[in-house]
């Protein structure tokens, strides 16, 4: 008994090193800015975003089904009318009928505004491991959106497996009505609160996993997924409270459910970096063999690279000081020999004077 309680506080003080070491380097990466911009590319990329996840997931279960079930989420966090706004955005923004030129371009449209975010987001997580990609070329464009289209493909996944699994428990929900009335809603809602955890913490795994340029092992990413997913929905509780009851997007008119969105991302981001954070530091804690992919390289490389072509420069600007100095010296020996002689001119001819006298 007494060896399970040590074994025990040792892992809650090794828990909390990580957690003050996860806090440290994430108050220290900016959280507060980086947010504030994913929340407003979050804003440009949720409709084409949503309407990807919606035609893929309602493919299987239909659109409107697939897209009243994202409303009813969204609603959660954010409030109906919120949601409502952002049903109509994606009704709006959903590809129609037209010419095959029409349908090209606007999918394609749809897929570089959906990924928009997730591009965003995978240059903030380069930046917890401490990253830089090599190089900006075209390839390398081309293979981050396909990345961050991956990671929208993903969520639509997860929102077909999603209503899969809730149509499933809506079956049972009828056959156990009929054996257990009493306890059929205590198990449902345990049942879908088991469901979401283990959906969210996927999300967030697929993230920490794919997202930055590093070689990442799956159960490196467990442990910050878990604790992100708990802190979100420990947070998802805390903002339907705060909209609930102060409703901050008021004072902006029609314009408070977009705020309201922004709001719901911003704070968002703040959790995921800081789970991604909690990831690093528990990959050095396990000494995990983290590497940067073909396509980064630590930030320090080009640090280094900085500060040598700075040398270069700096050692141009001493050549052209020290050339500048050297042509200053010239004329200053210039001026004071013409001063010398200037002198003994007037000497000179002070003593003819002199000498005539």
């Amino acid at each position: 008994m007494q060896e399970n309680h040590r074994i025990m506080k040792r892992k809650l003080k090794v828990f909390w090193k990580l957690l003050k070491g996860a806090y440290f380097n994430w108050n220290r990466n900016e959280p507060w800015a980086r947010s504030a911009t994913i929340a407003y590319y979050a804003l440009f990329s949720l409709p084409s975003l949503l309407i990807i996840v919606v035609n893929l997931a309602g493919y299987f279960f239909g659109r409107q089904a697939v897209q009243g079930r994202i409303t009813e989420e969204i609603g959660e966090f954010v409030g109906t009318e919120a949601a409502e706004s952002i049903e109509g955005m994606v009704a709006n923004a959903a590809l129609t009928e037209s010419s095959t030129f029409a349908v090209i371009f606007g999918v394609a449209f749809l897929i570089f505004g959906a990924t928009g975010v997730f591009f965003q987001l995978k240059a903030a997580m380069n930046n917890i491991w401490n990253i830089t990609a090599k190089k900006n070329t075209v390839w390398r464009v081309v293979i981050d959106r396909l990345i961050s289209f991956g990671m929208v493909m993903v969520m639509g996944l997860l929102m077909l497996i999603s209503l899969v699994i809730s149509a499933v428990i809506a079956a049972l929900r009828d056959y156990l009505a009929s054996i257990a009335p009493t306890v059929t809603l205590f198990m449902i809602s345990i049942a879908n609160y088991l469901i979401s955890f283990v959906i969210i913490t996927s999300l967030f795994a697929a993230i920490f996993k794919w997202l930055p340029d590093v070689k990442l092992r799956w159960k490196t990413t467990y442990w910050g997924a878990i604790l992100t997913t708990v802190l979100f929905l420990v947070g998802e509780t805390v903002i339907s409270f705060y909209f609930g009851q102060s409703n901050p997007g008021s004072v902006y008119g029609g314009a408070s459910s977009v705020v309201l969105v922004l709001l719901w991302v911003y704070y968002t981001c703040l959790i995921v970096f800081f789970g991604a954070e909690f990831t690093v530091q528990y990959a050095l804690y396990k000494n995990e063999k983290v590497e940067p992919n073909e396509y980064a390289e630590p930030a320090i490389y080009q640090e280094l690279e900085r500060l040598e072509q700075r040398k270069g420069q700096l050692i141009d600007e001493k050549r052209i000081i020290d050339t500048l100095q050297s042509n200053s010296d010239k004329n200053k020996e210039e001026e004071k020999k013409r001063e010398q002689e200037e002198q003994e001119r007037k000497n000179r001819k002070e003593a003819k004077e002199r000498n005539k006298k």
